[in-house]
Parts: structure tokens; sequence; C-alpha cells
């Protein structure tokens, strides 16, 4: 197995790829590998609060490519990569891209015509299959491969206790119109509840409420892009009741959700089919009726929830776990030994 590798450009806590590449690098490290970081800009405030270099990463100069000699290179979902990857291309011994997205990137396809790409890396069926087609076009070699994603649950407490007297519910995104099902309101005001009704949505702003065409009624709070942490979100809503405008490839909230014990009320499509197992973990939906009649059940059956809950926690461990990812990662890392 290789002893190092390097990212090119920088995780944060700021959006999906970012949180996934952070969370991947401490498999990486528990796997006993030393990761090198070459960021696409200079390092600013929000890199520095990762403290990678406090984790153990080696960081070089940023777009410094010459001292990426000899090192196998991989990039999640960063456009600058794909810009950079012909000089990039000149150092690596190999360059993995991971689109974490349902859709080409219009770099992605050129860095592929050319052969700049050694591998590229999905996380599901569904998203290999809608990116790989255009990809295998090209005479170049296309080598996918698939990957366990690693997600570090000790971020996210599992919250045994929840407030008695109200069922509490939300959802959490990117202030991204996509985001949101032109519905999502509507689901909220007509659901029921034995009890009081209390919502939270994260990633409100004017554009999402011009989408909607109104501000939820007084019983849903809402908040700006991380105008509540996620760990309180999650520690706030009995379930994460969510639908969207858009083809989720594999979304972080789900994973979120199943370690703080919030339980998924989700689309029945994309990613979401790939973690939730419908009435088992969580409920899966195909349309806003469904959703009123899934997140009502939910409120009313407690027994049922906290039965769910509670077997999201540990099928998550299965699915995205350490043993699980390790073994994935371990396949790749083989991949690019053999390539180089």
């Amino acid at each position: 197995m290789i002893d190092e590798l390097c990212v090119i450009g920088h995780p944060s806590h700021l959006g999906g790829a970012d949180t996934e590449l952070d969370h991947q690098i401490w498999c990486w490290q528990a796997m006993g590998i030393t990761v090198h970081v070459c960021h696409t800009w200079p390092v600013d405030d929000n890199c520095l609060a990762m403290k990678l270099e406090e984790r153990g990463c080696v960081y070089h100069s940023f777009r410094d490519w010459r001292s990426l000699e000899g090192l196998h290179c991989i990039s999640f979902c960063n456009g600058e990569f794909l810009e950079c990857l012909e000089q990039i291309r000149k150092w690596a011994r190999t360059t993995t891209f991971v689109n974490c997205m349902t859709y080409n990137f219009e770099g992605e396809l050129r860095c592929q015509e050319r052969g700049l790409i050694d591998f590229h890396l999905y996380q599901t069926d569904l998203g290999r299959e809608r990116v790989g087609k255009r990809l295998a076009e090209f005479s170049q070699p296309y080598r996918p491969m698939m990957v366990v994603p690693y997600f570090r649950a000790t971020e996210f407490p599992f919250h045994e206790k929840r407030a008695d007297g109200k069922f509490s519910f939300g959802r959490i995104s990117r202030a991204d119109t996509d985001k949101f099902h032109a519905q999502q309101l509507w689901i909220y005001d007509t659901m029921t509840a034995p009890e009081l009704k209390e919502g939270h949505i994260v990633g409100w702003n004017d554009c999402i409420r011009d989408k909607l065409g109104r501000e939820p009624d007084d019983y849903v709070h809402t908040y700006a892009e991380r105008g509540i942490t996620q760990q309180d979100f999650y520690a706030s809503c009995d379930a994460v009741i969510m639908s969207t405008d858009t083809f989720e490839n594999l979304p972080r909230v789900a994973f979120e959700a199943m370690a703080s014990g919030s339980v998924l009320v989700v689309d029945r499509r994309g990613g979401w089919t790939k973690v939730v197992e419908d009435g088992v973990t969580g409920w899966l939906c195909q349309d806003p009726s469904e959703f009123v009649y899934k997140a009502s059940r939910c409120a009313f059956e407690k027994a049922e929830r906290e039965q769910m809950r509670h077997a999201a926690r540990d099928r998550l461990e299965r699915i995205a776990g350490f043993a699980a990812a390790s073994r994935s990662w371990a396949s790749v890392f083989e991949a690019w030994q053999k390539l180089r």
C-alpha cells in the first residue's frame, strides 16, 4: 500500500465535497498514510480553521506543482485542479478526480479527452452511471473505481434524549434554490402531529423565499447558512423532512442525521435510496402527498421512530464506517501503485 498522497485543493466545513474530503483525510491518516496538501489558492483563515498541520498534514506552497514530483494526487470536485491539470500531470505520479456530483464538469471532459486523468472515483453506482457515460466515449483510458466514503461519526453525537411535548423537524442545506422543493412548506403545513409542531430550516434567504412564494408560518424557524451549527440543528430535530428539486448523489445530510439520531424522511431517488432503508432506517417518499403521510406517521408513532433512529445509527457504521472505507481505499491505492 502507498505511504503518502497529495490532496489538490483544501477541505473546509462549508460544502459537502469539502467536508467529505476532510473525513477522508482522517481515514487515510488512520491507515498510516502521510497526507500532503497543495492548495490551488493561498491558504486563508477558513483553511487554517481545519488545523491540518496540527493533524499531521504536510503543506506545500499553493500551486507549487513541481513539489508534487512522485506523489499520487487526488482532488475532490475542485475546478481549479482541472484547469491546472496539464501542469500537475508533469510532476504527479498519478492523478485522480473525485466527482461528487451527478453531472460532468466541462473541465473534466476536456482533461479526460487529453488523457490527463488516470482514475475517476465514485461513491454510488448512480453517480458513476450518470457521469461516466461521456467520459468513456473518449479514446483515452477511462478507469472508474468505486470507493466507500468514510464518515467520521464522532463529530455528530447521538442525541438519546429528545424534548417532550412537541414534534420537532427540519431541513438543512446550502441556500441553493434547487435544494428546496417548491412544495416544502406545503408539506410542513399539511402533515399532522399529536402535539405541537416545531420546524427549523437552515439555508434560508430571499431567493428561497421567492421560490417558495412566502415566509414560513410562525411555528417554523429559519436560519441563514451557518446560522446555527449542524450539531445544534440535529439536536433540535426528531426528524429531517427534506424534499429537493435536484438529484442528490450521496447527501452528507443523510450521514449526519443518522449519526445524530434524527429520522430521515426524504426523496425516493438518488443517493438517498442508497443510504435509507424505507420503513427500517427512515422513510423514502415519491411525491409531496407521500411526504405528508410518512412525516405524519413519524410524528405519531414514537416507538417506531425510536426503533428507526437506532437502526439508522447501526447501518451508518456498516456502510460508512472505518472498516468498510479503509478496505475500499486500499483497493484504490493498489490500483495507483500498479499503474505507475
